[in-house]
């Protein structure tokens, strides 16, 4: 049996460790945020800084953002793969049914 190959470990993908990582990161975003909110409600006015919940609002929302990015890209780059792939198709479907082959 020939050793694993170069980026694959135990039939998992090369990418599937930066998708934990990532999803860690994530995690900690929204964690942060949250805590920044709960210091933001329990704090006295007086003693909470301008700028805990601008923070945590922030750190909640990357989640999102980074989830509305990632849809985006899928979208644009899907389009962009099926106008290059279309051409090519029908070409080839209309050279086949041409009357004159």
């Amino acid at each position: 049996m020939a050793p694993p190959q170069q980026g694959e470990q135990c039939g998992r993908p090369a990418g599937s460790a930066l998708v934990w990582v990532v999803t860690a990161l994530l995690l900690l975003a929204v964690l942060g945020g949250g805590g920044c909110l709960v210091a933001y409600v329990v704090l006295p006015p007086a003693e909470s800084p301008a700028w805990i919940p601008a923070v945590g609002l922030s750190l909640v929302a990357l989640p999102w953002a980074f989830w509305l990015a990632t849809c985006a890209y899928r979208c644009v780059t899907t389009r962009s793969a099926d106008r290059a792939v279309a051409p090519a198709a029908s070409g080839s479907i209309v050279s086949r049914n041409s009357p004159g082959s």
